[in-house]
């Protein structure tokens, strides 16, 4: 995505449209991190084209040296995953057994054609391990898709900016 500021362009798409499809993203992706929290697994993989792209390798090095993960037991390739359902079992197995906290803020989507749209959403986590709290920093930066009438995510990165981890 593009983090320089430009005109919003959209190839057939007025004005009011692009007001509900940006609504309808924001509330896709507020029901995302509220199905990530109360570990909706099903509502999870429902969220996603069955072709979806999900990139979550750059988390895993932020996690060697805690809550027992070692360099030989985390492989980044496992974080990157095709569909719904493969995306809900590595989010089911990153915080199934934890306490989460996912907020997503400063959206920033750019509807570009009626059925197609991108974003970037500014995240904070808070992922209790144990005796080990993670403060996480970063972006998600996505394409959607608009699927039967329903946005769907059509591709999910998430970037980290900053990690912090404290001792409970």
């Amino acid at each position: 995505m593009n983090t320089n500021p430009a005109p919003r362009t959209s190839v057939g798409v007025d004005a009011l449209a692009r007001l509900v499809a940006s609504e309808d993203i924001r509330q896709l992706k507020s029901r995302y991190f509220s199905a990530v929290d109360t570990k909706d697994w099903q509502a999870i993989s429902s969220m996603f084209t069955d072709d979806a792209r999900v990139d979550f390798s750059g988390e895993c090095q932020h996690h060697v040296g805690h809550h027992g993960v070692t360099e030989d037991s985390i492989n980044p390739a496992d974080w990157v995953v095709i569909g719904g359902d493969a995306t809900a079992k590595v989010i089911e197995g990153a915080v199934g057994g934890i306490v989460a906290v996912h907020q997503g803020h400063d959206p920033q989507i750019e509807i570009h054609t009626p059925e197609t749209a991108s974003g970037r959403w500014t995240l904070y986590d808070r992922l209790e391990y144990g005796g080990e709290i993670m403060h996480g920093y970063g972006h998600y930066d996505e394409q959607y898709r608009l699927v039967g009438g329903q946005w769907r995510i059509a591709s999910l990165t998430l970037t980290r900016i900053r990690v912090v981890w404290e001792t409970k």
